[in-house]
Formats: structure tokens, C-alpha cells, sequence
């Protein structure tokens, strides 16, 4: 199963895939937002060309563990997002994914933008190792 990891924010949207198997995320490619139509179209796109079978979305959590008032700030674009790729669409805690990503790299080695795929990827890869884990035997 080949899933997409989204890091979606108000400027860049990160975008993160899968091996096919689902064991490993690798950063995809970087959107400049410029509106959600023309941004879940590209992501709709993408969808298909990679055969994406599940997505997981990257949202932030308050101090009790909520993403309601992620939820809330990003309905348009969830909505347009499911209507659009009809695929199954995860929530996940994107909490320090950024930060983390910025650890991966070198600052004078990549543009700006970058960050969010690598930022994509770390959420995606935190989904997939909780879920390998939950599958394996102990």
C-alpha cells in the first residue's frame, strides 16, 4: 500500500510518498500555495501518477492532544482534498515535524521550501513506524 504524507501550511504545502510496500517515506516535492483549487488539483494529480492508496494529513495538536482547532482552520481544504481524490485521508500529529526536519539537513545545503517535503516525510514516516509496530508480533 503506497500512502502520501501532507504538510500542509499557509505558505508551502510539503508533499512526502511512500515505497510501495509502506515501510519508508521519502520527501516528494514542495507546492507553493496559491489556492486550494489549484492546490488539490496538483495534489490530486500526483495522487494518481504515484498510485497513492491512503493519505496522511499532518495536523498540529493543542496541549491536550486535540487537532480540533486545526481541523476547523483547514476544513475547506480537507473537504476539497477527500471530494477530490476520493482516497481514505488520515489525521496526524504533526507536532515538531518542522523542527525535526530542519535536523535532517544541512541550512546552507537546501532552499527553504524544501523543508516542508522533508517535514511531509517525517510525519509520514512517524504514521507508518506506529502502524508497523502495532502489525508486528511482539
Amino acid at each position: 500500500m503506497r500512502f502520501m504524507g501532507i504538510d500542509h501550511g499557509a505558505k508551502y504545502i510539503g508533499l512526502a510518498i511512500s515505497d510501495p510496500t509502506g515501510i519508508v517515506a521519502r520527501p516528494l516535492s514542495t507546492i507553493l500555495h496559491t489556492s486550494i483549487k489549484k492546490d488539490i488539483e496538483l495534489i490530486s494529480d500526483i495522487t494518481k501518477t504515484e498510485a497513492v492508496d491512503k493519505i496522511i494529513l499532518g495536523l498540529a495538536t493543542d496541549s491536550r492532544g486535540s487537532n480540533a482547532q486545526a481541523t476547523k482552520r483547514n476544513r475547506r481544504f480537507i473537504a476539497a482534498l477527500k471530494t477530490s481524490t476520493g482516497l481514505p485521508l488520515l489525521f496526524w500529529d504533526e507536532s515538531d515535524s518542522t523542527l525535526r526536519a530542519h535536523q535532517f539537513t544541512k541550512p546552507s545545503s537546501m532552499k527553504m521550501e524544501s523543508i516542508h517535503s522533508i517535514a511531509a516525510a517525517v510525519i509520514l514516516q512517524d504514521y507508518l513506524d506506529t502502524h508497523a509496530q502495532e502489525q508486528s508480533p511482539t
